[in-house]
């Protein structure tokens, strides 16, 4: 039996109509899935259509010989913001059921509107939630009823049969990073062969926003021995010169980072580094010891400069925390990524102006601002339900402010902080200009493609 694993491809750095970066990074999901089944002595092959640039009918091509095909919904891969645009994915779906007769959907759009994703492809099952065990079972042979995770049509009855537990972390392999081929992947401001790693899943906090249903119930983490190999995996033998830890968040786990930080020291390979986490859970203890064992870029999500509304998401942090945050990082020596959203619930235009204000305050190194997406399966989604009409996957909250309101605070957001004397100053002044260059082209592209588009 061989088995084909595939990721479709997107437009870089987005798509007309969204508002999420399709960014070229590893699919992690994938590899996970990989791994496990190769375990059991399948045949198993990865493609990334992004990374390759391949076309739903190429992709086919490849598939022509495969028993079973698994692809998954979204570009980026294990992350809590998926494309509102699927289109890309139902072509190569589509492609696909014309070469090979089981072809199964997993990711957060099948997770969160499993019926609509099984009307709409008509594949063979959905995987809903984490799909680690479920694809495991399928190349089994283990029938569909007696699956956990799955949904599916039988006699023209959907069925779904959710999932009753989370996964074990500590039961994965090492993703299978030897199917692709590092080289084509990078992190705009971080840098090439570029692997993700994923020592943890979940979060221990509720924002109202983050689409956590393809994370499990529960935060739960892998061995650090396990963490231990994944990195000297990535490094020796896949040869990763950058690495982001995708954990939601990172320095929860002040042990795990520790062991991870002396390893990196003790190690000596020169790899760079970043991860994400929140600005109440660092100290500078942690980010000096984060610093010298090669971390870059430390992402935060700030979301928003109003009290108010930061308190209607339920981030349970204050701004004095985000400040403090940003200056012991900033003191650390370490690289800042801001997030930012507009279109928040309750928001108002001078609440947008706040954030903004906001941004150029704290000064990160990168700002992202985009528009706030009311993602099913989040409490921000059942807010919303009155304003977003009948909309599969909504594109915004428009409760308070229009959508092209919502696109104009966005693109002058971007204009105005990037393009301010003293950002452009102290970019200079860190000399780092191969940084800056990267950073440089993807902003050009980005305003090609979204600012004036």
């Amino acid at each position: 039996m061989k088995v084909l694993f595939v990721k479709p491809c997107w437009n870089y750095p987005i798509d007309k109509g969204d508002s999420t970066y399709n960014r070229n990074w590893p699919p992690l999901s994938l590899l996970n899935c990989a791994a496990l089944v190769r375990r059991e002595g399948i045949d198993v092959e990865v493609v990334d259509a992004a990374a390759e640039r391949l076309s739903p009918e190429a992709v086919a091509l490849r598939a022509a010989e495969c028993d079973k095909v698994f692809i998954t919904s979204a570009s980026l891969d294990r992350w809590q913001c998926p494309n509102i645009v699927i289109d890309p994915f139902l072509k190569t779906v589509f492609a696909l059921k014309k070469v090979c007769r089981e072809v199964y959907v997993m990711g957060t759009h099948g997770t969160v509107r499993p019926r609509e994703i099984l009307d709409a492809t008509g594949v063979t099952a959905v995987i809903v939630g984490e799909p680690e065990e479920a694809v495991l079972s399928i190349c089994r042979g283990i029938t569909l009823g007696l699956l956990q995770g799955v949904a599916y049509e039988q006699d023209g009855r959907f069925c779904l049969i959710p999932q009753q537990h989370d996964l074990d972390l500590t039961a994965l392999p090492i993703p299978a990073y030897d199917l692709i081929d590092l080289k084509q992947y990078r992190y705009e401001v971080l840098g090439e062969r570029f692997a993700l790693i994923e020592a943890s899943r979940g979060c221990p906090f509720n924002c109202i926003f983050c689409v956590k249903s393809m994370y499990g119930s529960a935060y739960r983490c892998k061995t650090i021995e396990q963490v231990i190999r994944e990195i000297d995996y990535v490094i020796d033998v896949a040869r990763a010169q950058t690495i982001y830890f995708i954990d939601l968040e990172f320095t929860v786990n002040r042990d795990m980072v520790k062991a991870v930080c002396d390893h990196f020291i003790r190690k000596k390979s020169g790899v760079e580094w970043c991860c994400q986490t929140r600005t109440d859970s660092v100290d500078e203890t942690m980010l000096a010891m984060m610093k010298e064992a090669g971390c870059r870029i430390v992402h935060f999500g700030v979301e928003t400069g109003s009290e108010r509304i930061r308190a209607n998401l339920k981030k349970g942090i204050t701004r004095e925390q985000i400040e403090n945050g940003l200056r012991m990082t900033r003191v650390a020596g370490l690289q800042t990524v801001c997030f930012f959203m507009f279109g928040l619930p309750g928001e108002t235009i001078a609440d947008m102006e706040e954030t903004i204000r906001f941004a150029k305050k704290l000064n990160p190194t990168y700002a992202s601002f985009h528009i706030a997406l009311p993602y099913p399966g989040t409490e921000f989604h059942e807010m919303a339900r009155e304003n977003i009409g009948t909309e599969l996957f909504p594109k915004a909250y428009t409760g308070e402010v229009c959508y092209d309101d919502l696109i104009r605070v966005a693109r002058r957001a971007f204009r105005s902080y990037y393009l301010r004397p003293r950002y452009i100053a102290g970019r200079m002044k860190d000399r780092d200009f191969r940084t800056f260059y990267r950073q440089a082209r993807f902003f050009i592209s980005y305003l090609i493609h979204r600012l004036w588009s």
